[in-house]
C-alpha cells in the first residue's frame, strides 16, 4: 500500500539560534536561520520551540501579517502587544492577530525557572477572530484521546492534542481532503500514519482525509494542526 506524501522534520535537524535569555529551537526557517528544506508547510511558516530563562524576555516582531499561537509547555509566559498584556499557564493556548510591523514582548514571569513554549505562526489576511481569553484544555482529564482545544470558522486552523498511554490508537478526521496536516510530538514517540515520529519531531501530511496516531510508549503527548482551506 503507497503511504500517503509527507514529510518528517526532524528535532536534531531545526535551527538552533540561543543568546544568555532565549533559545530558538525552529521547525520552519526563522530569522538568521535558512535552509532550502525548511521552507514553510503551506501558510504555517513558524514553529518555534523556545526557552526563556528565569526572569529574561524576549520580542517578536511580524514581518507579514499572521496569526500566532502560543502554547506553554513547562511553566507560564507573559505576553504584551497592542498595549494587551496576557498570562498564560500550561493547560491553555493563546491565540492572538498580529499585522505586519507589530511586536510582542514576551516574558518569563519566574525569577529563576527556565519556561518552554511552542509559538505558531500562520499566515492570515483575515482579521475576524477578536477573543482575548487563552483556550482551556485539560489532557489528563481525556487520556487516549485527541481532544479538540480550537475550532472557529474565524481562524484557518484547527488545533488537538492528546496524551496517550503505549499502544493507544486515535483516529484523526480531517475536515476536507484538501486540508493540510501537521502533527508535533511534544513528549515520547508515536507512529503516524507508518512513519515513526520522536519527541519534537514534527510530521506534514496532505492528500490524505483521516490520519492513524499509535502512541509508542507511556505518556506520549502529540499536538495536530490542521489547516483548513
Amino acid at each position: 500500500m503507497e503511504a500517503n506524501p509527507g514529510k518528517i522534520y526532524l528535532a536534531d535537524q531545526r535551527g538552533l539560534a540561543e543568546t544568555s535569555a532565549i533559545q530558538h529551537l525552529s521547525t520552519f526557517n526563522f530569522e538568521k536561520y535558512h535552509n532550502e528544506d525548511r521552507e514553510p508547510f503551506g501558510d504555517l511558516f513558524l514553529f518555534n520551540d523556545d526557552f526563556i530563562a528565569g526572569g529574561k524576555l524576549t520580542f517578536y516582531l511580524a514581518k507579514e501579517d499572521s496569526i500566532q499561537v502560543f502554547l506553554p509547555v513547562t511553566g507560564g509566559l507573559d505576553i504584551v502587544g497592542k498595549n494587551e498584556e496576557y498570562a498564560i499557564e500550561t493547560g491553555q493556548i493563546q491565540v492572538l492577530l498580529m499585522e505586519k510591523g507589530e511586536v510582542l514582548e514576551i516574558s518569563n514571569p519566574y525569577p529563576n525557572d527556565t519556561i518552554n513554549y511552542l509559538q505558531i505562526g500562520i499566515k492570515t489576511e483575515a482579521f475576524f477572530f477578536k477573543q482575548k481569553e487563552p483556550f482551556q484544555f485539560d489532557l489528563e482529564q481525556y487520556k487516549n484521546q485527541l481532544i479538540e482545544i480550537i475550532a472557529s470558522y474565524k481562524l484557518p486552523f484547527k488545533l488537538s492534542a492528546g496524551q496517550f498511554a503505549g499502544r493507544e490508537e486515535a483516529i484523526y478526521k480531517l475536515h476536507s481532503k484538501q486540508s493540510q496536516f501537521f502533527a508535533f510530538v511534544i513528549e515520547g514517540s508515536f507512529n503516524i500514519e507508518g512513519r515513526q515520529i520522536q519527541a519534537r519531531d514534527g510530521l506534514a501530511l496532505w492528500d490524505i482525509d483521516k490520519v492513524g496516531v499509535e502512541a509508542l510508549g507511556d505518556n506520549a503527548m502529540v499536538m495536530v494542526l490542521e489547516l483548513t482551506p
